[in-house]
């Protein structure tokens, strides 16, 4: 094997290690996602119980008694929405643009070997892909953002609501501003999958 083969397969293998790291972090800060929709949705439906469950995790956690204002507590919860949001973007952009990178990679290899052996994760890859994984992609990619922003719009257009009936605040402002940041996450990362899907 010549040293341009051994330093492009090194590289490939750790292309490989570093796209499946990525896909870890991803799916974590997917859960991470998932659950603070899951808090919105709940709080949502039952907002008594769910500042009851809150109380008492704040109670248990960190001993707190005198309880903090809620609206605070939903300006931080929505400070985190926006960054396990975002570095979910991040993480899933870096891992599309690896694969890209990692089809180089055998593209290279096998123009040194001179026949087409590593095609592991572009053309077989590709070759008669399966309808469930073509599924995940589309629930990974399109349906997981749309539905993080109809949570999110359904969460904010309801703060808006009340606060109609009572008064404007601070924390409502932050809020606001906090979802139109994620809003316009959202639809960038939509928009690169999209301008990647028609490459």
């Amino acid at each position: 094997m010549s040293d341009k083969l051994s330093i492009l397969y090194d590289h490939y293998k750790d292309t490989c290690s570093t796209i499946g790291a990525g896909i870890k972090r991803r799916d974590h800060m997917m859960v991470y996602v998932v659950l603070t929709l899951g808090f919105f949705a709940f709080q949502a439906l039952f907002p008594a119980a769910s500042d009851a469950v809150l109380a008492n995790f704040l109670n248990f956690k960190f001993g707190l008694t005198a309880l903090p204002n809620f609206t605070i507590i939903g300006s931080v919860i929505w400070f985190l929405l926006l960054v396990f949001a975002v570095r979910y973007f991040q993480i899933s952009t870096f891992v599309e643009r690896q694969y890209i990178y990692l089809h180089c990679i055998e593209e290279k290899i096998n123009k040194e070997f001179g026949e087409e052996l590593i095609i592991r994760e572009s053309k077989a890859y590709l070759d008669k892909y399966p309808l469930f994984s073509a599924w995940m992609w589309v629930l990974y990619t399109i349906i997981f953002p749309i539905l993080l922003f109809l949570v999110s719009g359904v969460k904010i257009f309801k703060e808006i609501g009340t606060a109609c009936t009572t008064r404007f605040s601070l924390s409502l402002f932050l809020d606001i501003i906090i979802f139109v940041l994620l809003a316009i996450s959202i639809v960038l990362y939509l928009i690169m999958l999209h301008k990647k899907s028609k490459k």
